[in-house]
């Protein structure tokens, strides 16, 4: 193991396709400041949403692999594209406990005064069986309506979010809209990608009377148990391609006023 391996008292590992699992990052900084953590921002490897079952299979195994060089007392796959459609087909191949994220499918019926809710996230997750499987194990009434958000996901992804406020409020607007007109009785979304509770402040600005739900709260329970006395410590690696690159992302952290250190790595 090496020194800066050593540096890392049983971390916590959180990795997605790119800046949607800082979010969760945050929250576990927030909740235990004292625990190390290892931040993986695999760009090179954007979108999850739009890779099919067996590529996000061999993604998955090749990162939780790469991963576990570290030690990791969990590992977190902040994404719930592959945490849905291939987890449990993968998860018994490592040494390690890797768990995911989930969209809160019985939270949201709860809390919708109609009983129609939204499930808002990317290509591969909302085109799945496995989501279908579900969601009829999770839905005890009402109905929940399915929608491929991999637009807005891209948004985050390259910053627009950021770079270009209007255009970004038009195409949530437009998006949103559509659903609206057909299902006017949605009252709550899942937001379920984890890209896209960095658009939350659009969503309220323009439906204040609909709720749109972040599950990545749900992650700190799920580690409690996990967690350890570290340094406090955020290793943050990133892999990147022409269209990705460390420049943008570095751009994208300072905008958010995040600061980090960035490790640019390659997982193959």
């Amino acid at each position: 193991m090496t020194h800066l391996q050593n540096e890392l008292i049983k971390p916590i590992a959180v990795f997605d396709a790119g800046i949607g699992s800082y979010s969760i990052v945050e929250l576990l900084k927030k909740e235990f400041p004292g625990q190390d953590l290892i931040y993986l921002a695999d760009r090179n490897q954007f979108p999850y949403g739009q890779k099919s079952k067996s590529e996000l299979k061999e993604v998955i195994k090749e990162t939780v692999q790469f991963l576990e060089q570290w030690e990791p007392s969990v590992i977190i796959i902040a994404s719930n594209a592959p945490t849905i459609t291939v987890l449990d087909d993968v998860k018994s191949d490592f040494k390690t406990e890797v768990i995911g994220v989930y969209p809160p499918i019985k939270e949201a019926v709860e809390k919708s005064t109609s009983k129609q809710i939204g499930i808002l996230g990317a290509q591969s997750l909302i085109e799945s069986e496995e989501l279908d499987t579900y969601i009829q194990r999770e839905l005890s009434e009402g109905d929940a309506y399915k929608f491929n958000a991999s637009s807005l996901v891209e948004l985050v992804e390259t910053s627009t979010f950021i770079s270009d406020k209007y255009h970004t409020l038009i195409a949530v607007k437009k998006f949103i809209d559509h659903i609206i007109e057909e299902h006017e009785d949605i009252d709550v979304f899942t937001l379920s990608s984890t890209h896209l509770p960095w658009l939350y402040s659009y969503f309220k600005e323009l439906y204040p009377h609909i709720m749109f739900i972040n599950p990545a709260h749900t992650i700190i329970e799920k580690v409690r148990q996990k967690t350890s006395k570290g340094n406090g410590i955020i290793k943050s690696l990133v892999t990147t391609n022409d269209n990705y690159r460390i420049e943008d992302f570095e751009t994208m952290l300072e905008q958010l006023n995040i600061q980090l250190e960035l490790e640019e790595i390659s997982i193959k």
